[in-house]
C-alpha cells in the first residue's frame, strides 16, 4: 500500500493524514448529505417532467396523474431542500480546532465561521474560478479547491467554487417555485389557520401589473421560468464534471461511498501537516 501511495502522491504529504482510521479514504459526505442530495435530484427530475407534462399537455400520462405525481415529490423537494439539506449544513462535521472544541458562544461563532466557508461564495472561490479558466486555456493547474486540516481531522473546504456560488441562486428558485406554485396548486390553501395563498396572490396583485400579466398569470410565469433556471442550474453543476473526467470520482462519492481520496492531491490541499510526518515522495522514489 505505501508504494502504491508514493506513486500516486507525487507532492508532499502527511503519513499522518493517509493513516487516519487506518485509511487514506476519509468520509466526504455522511449518510444523509447522500440521501438528501439523492432526494434533490430525483424530485427535480420528477417534478420537472410532470410540469411540463402539466404546462405542455403531452400525452404520455393524465393531466391528473401528472398533478399527483408533481404534489408528491413538491413535497419530497421541500423537505429535502429546507428541511434535511439545513439541517446537515448545520450539523457538518467541522475541523475539531481548540475553539470548537471549548464550546461556548466564541466556539459556536467559530464553528459558524467553518460552515459559512465551506457554503457561502468568497474570494478564495472566485480566485479559484479563475485559475479554473486559465487550466481550460492551458495556462494554469487546476485548483485544488478541496481543503482537508490534517492536524484537526476535518475538511475546511470541499464544494466546487462554481457549486458554491450557485447555491445562493438555487436557493432563491427553490423560495421562488415554492411561493409561485402554492396558488397555481390552491388559491385558498393555508397552514394552521394563515390564508398564506391569498397573502401570496395579493402580491402577484401588486407585482403583476408591472409586467402586464394578470395575477395568476405572472405566479405561472415565474414558476416556469424557475423551471428552466433549474434546468439550466443542473446542467452547469453537471457540466463542471463532465468539463473534468479526472473528478468524476466525486460522483461515486455523493451517491455510493461518501469517501474522498486524500491523495488526490490535484484536487486536495492539505494544511496543518506535521513537520515530523511530512514525506518528500519525489525524493523518496529518486532515491
Amino acid at each position: 500500500m505505501e508504494e502504491k501511495d508514493k506513486r500516486e502522491c507525487p507532492k508532499l504529504i502527511s503519513r499522518k493524514a493517509i493513516e487516519i482510521n487506518g485509511e487514506r479514504h476519509i468520509e466526504r459526505y455522511s449518510l444523509p448529505e447522500r440521501l438528501a442530495h439523492f432526494a434533490h435530484l430525483t424530485a427535480l427530475f420528477i417534478l420537472l417532467v410532470t410540469g411540463f407534462k402539466i404546462y405542455m399537455g403531452w400525452d404520455f400520462m393524465t393531466y391528473h396523474s401528472a398533478l399527483y405525481i408533481h404534489m408528491m415529490f413538491a413535497i419530497v423537494f421541500m423537505v429535502a431542500n429546507w428541511i434535511v439539506i439545513p439541517y446537515n449544513i448545520v450539523t457538518t462535521e467541522c475541523p475539531h480546532c481548540e475553539i470548537c472544541e471549548a464550546g461556548g458562544i466564541r466556539g459556536y461563532l467559530h464553528r459558524a465561521s467553518h460552515i459559512l466557508r465551506r457554503y457561502i461564495f468568497g474570494p478564495v472561490d472566485a480566485k479559484r474560478i479563475k485559475q479554473i479558466m486559465l487550466n481550460y486555456l492551458g495556462k494554469a493547474p487546476y485548483p485544488a479547491y478541496t481543503v482537508y486540516d490534517v492536524k484537526n481531522r476535518g475538511y475546511i473546504d470541499k464544494l466546487h467554487p462554481v457549486t458554491k456560488f450557485l447555491l445562493f441562486f438555487e436557493g432563491i428558485g427553490v423560495a421562488l417555485v415554492f411561493i409561485s406554485g402554492i396558488p397555481l396548486y390552491h388559491q385558498q390553501w393555508a397552514l394552521l389557520g394563515l390564508p398564506i395563498a391569498e397573502w401570496i396572490l395579493m402580491i402577484g396583485d401588486i407585482v403583476g401589473p408591472y409586467f402586464n400579466l394578470g395575477t395568476l398569470a405572472f405566479m405561472r410565469t415565474v414558476h416556469l421560468l424557475m423551471a428552466y433556471f433549474f434546468i439550466i442550474e443542473v446542467t452547469i453543476h453537471v457540466g463542471i464534471i463532465e468539463l473534468d473526467p479526472k473528478i468524476w470520482k466525486y460522483h461515486k462519492a455523493i451517491f455510493w461511498t461518501g469517501k474522498g481520496d486524500l491523495c488526490d492531491l490535484n484536487y486536495v490541499d492539505l494544511v496543518n501537516v506535521e513537520k515530523d510526518k511530512v514525506l518528500h515522495v519525489e525524493k523518496e522514489i529518486a532515491e
